[in-house]
């Protein structure tokens, strides 16, 4: 099996709600929350990877079982929200922008998030479409200033490894 391939596991949901109060000393400042913790915990034990257990803290509603398993559906999704930032953060270099006005920022940031979903989708869509040309999620301009982008930074890579 490769680590691609998609496997089923059945899973135990359990839930229940703890009110956690906060330090001795604190109490008068903050107040008591009401918190759920859900485990999904699969039954048997899968022969190729170990074995799905979560537990999860959350203060949203969780009032029944399918309460429950719709926060789990959400935590699934976790990993590709952090991808996408990481793709925003780090490939499109969101944070280094110099630009001084909040609409400059704002377009920029839109710019950026467009991108880094097209960016983002690609391996996904490579995964069910392994054929599909690029051109399917970027624009041959959109791909044209990528390279552009990507030979630039090389550039200055390799000018930064001579002067050091």
């Amino acid at each position: 099996m490769r680590d691609a391939d998609p496997d089923q596991a059945i899973l135990e949901i359990r839930y229940r709600k703890n009110r956690v109060l906060p330090p001795i000393g604190k109490q008068k400042r903050y107040p008591a929350l009401t918190l759920t913790v859900i485990q999904a915990e699969e039954r048997g034990t899968p022969k190729n990877r170990k074995k799905i257990d979560w537990k999860l803290t959350t203060d949203l509603l969780v009032g029944s079982r399918t309460d429950a398993i719709e926060k789990l559906e959400w935590y699934a999704l976790r990993w590709k929200i952090e991808v996408f930032h990481k793709i925003l953060k780090s490939g499109c270099k969101a944070e280094e922008s110099k630009l001084r006005t909040a609409q400059r920022l704002t377009n920029l940031i839109s710019l950026f998030c467009i991108l880094s979903w097209r960016v983002f989708w690609r391996p996904m869509l490579n995964r069910s479409a392994p054929d599909a040309p690029p051109t399917l999620a970027l624009t041959a301009t959109e791909i044209g200033v990528l390279d552009a982008s990507s030979t630039t930074n090389q550039k200055q890579d390799r000018k930064r490894c001579r002067t050091i």
